[in-house]
């Protein structure tokens, strides 16, 4: 008697669980078709007067006693909307690229050290107001001294970090943000 109980009380736990797992994963995929309708009713957000945008820059610095240049051209171009479940609202999609088809720009001799030079975002380029470092163009420094960790820099302070590692920044040339229209 004592056994069948335990015996029913594990099917009971058993088919509760199922139904969990089995209603969870219901939801889970019903939700990439519900979401997106959610985008039906949430406020528009118009695309931007200016679409496509094209940002040189220049960084020319000093390592071992031999001048380096770092440029390229920043492609910043619209790439149409996109729905995030995050803000449950549509945000302005954007696409950047390099000029030269390069994705990383390493500082001459840095690669160990992960010293390299971050463009910035298209969003900053093309004037949605982007506040945050990782989006405007920087010096990003990772895996210092084996250990994992990062630091990213403006001018200001990259001039005076990357003396520590023999490198002196001679000059820093980015293109500013366009002014751009979104109609809101």
């Amino acid at each position: 008697m004592f056994r069948i109980e335990i015996t029913r009380i594990l099917k009971i736990i058993f088919w509760s669980v199922m139904a969990i797992v089995i209603i969870g994963g219901g939801l889970l995929f019903l939700s990439n078709f519900i979401f997106p309708l959610f985008s039906l009713f949430s406020p528009r957000t118009s695309a931007p007067e200016i679409t496509y945008g094209e940002f040189p820059f220049r960084i020319e610095y000093e390592l071992n006693g031999q001048v380096y240049i770092i440029e390229d051209i920043v492609i910043a171009e619209f790439a149409g909307f996109v729905f995030s479940s995050g803000s449950m609202a549509r945000e302005r999609r954007w696409t950047t690229s390099l000029a030269s088809g390069r994705e990383d720009l390493f500082f001459k001799g840095e690669r160990e050290r992960n010293i390299r030079f971050s463009h910035g975002s298209a969003q900053y380029y093309m004037g949605e107001g982007v506040t945050s470092i990782t989006g405007r163009p920087h010096i990003f420094i990772s895996g210092e001294l084996g250990v994992v960790m990062s630091r990213r820099l403006e001018f200001e302070e990259a001039y005076d970090v990357l003396k520590e590692y023999g490198i002196t920044l001679i000059s820093w040339e980015i293109s500013e943000p366009i002014v751009n229209n979104f109609g809101d």
